[in-house]
């Protein structure tokens, strides 16, 4: 795994706590689940000044009209605009430009923070540059959909097994200072998949101090039907190649191949799974996707990353 080079310099120093908070929850057609998101955060336990920037992304459905009915139980509500182009990180970016606070705080709309999610997050903030939060894959998805996408405890940052170099926070459960997210901002080349590894790994190599932020606890929602799951999968496979040219020049090594030769293998001798159960068949879909996603995402990139 490569290492943090060396000549960032972590500004090690202690912050001030948080004079305003902007909530930044990006938003493309999320009236399936977008009230109970909005239902929790009507819920937090922190007693600071805090507001609520939803970045309309495109929405064709009842989100934006959702939103305004839960409006007069929050602090304060803003729509940012980014229906001009789609894209997470065009979103984001709306999103850190039309926030008034000084810090912020992404959440997804299709998840639910927890209670004490903000208030952990303000606590972070005096410690990081920028601070991943928890997830949290039970409370929202029931064992076959879990077992589709198998995940252990979250008990630190994020580190990507293909790719390795650094850690990365959770885009969906992301705490950073307001003039970091601006000076940093998201790459909108990535439509979506592996904006999360951008970010933060453009933030360290600028000399950014990342941190883990496990009280700030987020119950994340996976995809319900095998078809969505493998296109989201597919997206995120698709990614990795243009996220391992953009960094591959500073720092990032090219990519050990023998994990996905073994995978291709394992799906080749595993084609019954397909008419197994519907978690084998999900779970064969899954890695299927995500390979798939390499191969197309290598012949874009120009580069071998399966």
């Amino acid at each position: 795994m490569s290492r943090l080079p060396a000549s960032p310099d972590y500004r090690i120093r202690a912050l001030p706590r948080p004079r305003l908070i902007s909530v930044v929850m990006p938003v493309l057609n999320g009236e399936a689940h977008i009230a109970d998101q909005l239902d929790a955060l009507t819920r937090q336990t922190y007693r600071g000044e805090w507001e609520l920037v939803v970045v309309d992304n495109g929405c064709r459905d009842r989100s934006m009209r959702i939103v305004g009915e839960w409006a007069p139980k929050l602090p304060s509500v803003t729509i940012a605009d980014a229906t001009a182009r789609r894209g997470l990180n065009h979103a984001r970016n709306a999103g850190a430009a039309a926030a008034k606070g000084d810090f912020l705080a992404f959440c997804d709309a299709d998840d639910v923070v927890t209670p004490g999610w903000l208030e952990a997050m303000a606590r972070s903030a005096i410690d990081a540059d920028f601070v991943g939060g928890r997830l949290e894959w039970e409370t929202l998805n029931d064992p076959v959909v879990r077992a589709w996408r198998p995940q252990v405890p979250m008990t630190d940052l994020l580190v990507d097994l293909d790719h390795g170099f650094l850690r990365y926070a959770p885009g969906g459960n992301l705490g950073v200072w307001t003039r970091v997210a601006r000076e940093i901002g998201w790459d909108e080349r990535f439509k979506f998949g592996s904006s999360d590894h951008g970010f933060a790994w453009k933030a360290q190599l600028a000399g950014y101090r990342l941190a883990y932020a496990p009280d700030a606890l987020i119950q994340q929602r996976f995809r319900t039907t095998i078809w969505a799951m493998a296109r989201q999968q597919y997206r995120y496979g698709r990614s990795g190649p243009q996220l391992q040219r953009a960094f591959r020049g500073v720092g990032l090594e090219e990519p050990d191949n023998g994990q996905a030769l073994r995978e291709w293998r394992w799906l080749a001798v595993s084609v019954p799974n397909l008419w197994a159960s519907r978690e084998a068949r999900g779970r064969w879909v899954q890695i299927a996707a995500i390979r798939l996603g390499r191969l197309t995402g290598s012949v874009r990139a120009r580069v071998l990353c399966l």
